[in-house]
């Protein structure tokens, strides 16, 4: 190995340990409470090293929302193939978002956390759009083939359906406090209602008279 290669791996190595100390206090805290400073003394390294790596945690923040992008991406992706037909990819994309949700929580959160403002001149926005874009038209491309395949109603916008069913997933993973009020008087969990809506977006978007569900 070259000295110029061990080098690299190195520098690799220390970014992915500022990677993964960051998630860690990103998780715990949340975005607004953490300082580089705190990253810096998490990774165990001089705040001017940290600098080396990234301009700041925004940059540190947009690196962890793309690679929970590309999980995601991932996951979609293998789910579309597993369905045979567009209403099957329906609800395995739906399925996909909540194991998304469910095994990488803090992937999730850094993916669908709009609040921290990206500045649009970092070099991997372009990377994070793409990927964002890519798995966002595997969802039109569902609801496309279920209206050509007759086994969704043949009247729906495939985008704006996609649009709805993306919304609509995201609220019910994302509890407001009042819904959690309601719940709790009626005795609802968190799962119940992630299953029931699972079922109530297939049939909401199905043809009845093409498919027996």
């Amino acid at each position: 190995m070259t000295i110029i290669s061990r080098k690299q791996r190195e520098k690799e190595m220390r970014r992915r340990n500022i990677l993964q100390s960051a998630e860690k206090l990103f998780y715990q805290k949340g975005y607004e409470k953490v300082t580089m400073n705190e990253i810096a003394q998490e990774t165990e390294l001089a705040r001017s090293t940290l600098y080396l790596y990234f301009k700041n945690k925004e940059e540190i923040y947009l690196a962890i929302t793309l690679k929970g992008s590309e999980i995601l991406k991932e996951i979609l992706t293998k789910n579309f193939e597993k369905g045979q037909n567009g209403l099957e990819k329906i609800e395995m994309l739906t399925k996909a978002f909540i194991k998304f949700y469910t095994e990488y929580p803090l992937y999730y959160l850094s993916r669908f956390y709009y609040q921290v403002p990206f500045n649009q001149e970092y070099q991997k926005i372009d990377d994070l759009n793409k990927i964002r874009t890519e798995s966002f038209v595997l969802v039109v491309k569902a609801f496309q083939e279920g209206i050509d395949d007759g086994t969704l109603q043949t009247d729906q916008d495939p985008v704006k359906s996609a649009l709805i069913l993306s919304s609509l997933i995201q609220n019910v993973l994302n509890l407001t406090p009042t819904t959690k009020m309601h719940m709790e008087t009626y005795g609802i969990t968190h799962d119940e209602l992630i299953d029931y809506t699972i079922d109530f977006i297939i049939k909401s978007v199905q043809n009845y008279k093409k498919t027996n569900r």
